[in-house]
């Protein structure tokens, strides 16, 4: 956390959705029928996507703000650097495409509208990034 306001992870991350649904579930706003928290677990992000699968209508707004503040992060970067693609991935990608594509259609440019918008298919995306990082930066040749 940068300790900022307004910061696309202070509202869009996991641990910003962990701080939420723990805030619903101390607030009893969280559990809806068919789900448990065991009392040795800690309340996280994973909770409040269940929890919104099975019709928690908190749970679902707190996803929804989060992929909303994520797509005006998006538009400001297709109006920065204008990329042809955006890919999501992690565990929130499919929660967040939804809100990401309403807040391009609507907020952006129209020449930033037509970008394409995807969720990554790999299984650690992250993983793979840093490792090419890696591997770029050994292979450079110095003379």
């Amino acid at each position: 956390m940068c300790g900022s306001h307004g910061c696309i992870e202070a509202y869009s991350s996991g641990l910003a959705l962990q701080r939420e649904a723990k805030r619903l579930h101390d607030e009893d706003l969280l559990l809806v029928e068919g789900m448990t928290v065991n009392n040795k677990e800690q309340v996280n992000a994973i909770h409040l996507i269940n929890a919104a699968r099975l019709g928690n209508s908190k749970a679902e707004s707190a996803l929804h703000t989060a992929g909303t503040a994520l797509g005006l992060g998006i538009v400001n970067i297709l109006h920065m650097i204008n990329p042809s693609l955006v890919i999501l991935s992690g565990v929130l990608a499919e929660h967040y495409e939804n809100p990401v594509r309403q807040v391009i259609s609507q907020r952006a440019l129209l020449s930033a509208q037509g970008t394409k918008i995807m969720m990554s298919e790999l299984e650690d995306p992250a993983l793979l990034g840093a490792a090419s990082m890696v591997l770029d930066y050994t292979t450079r040749r110095t003379y």
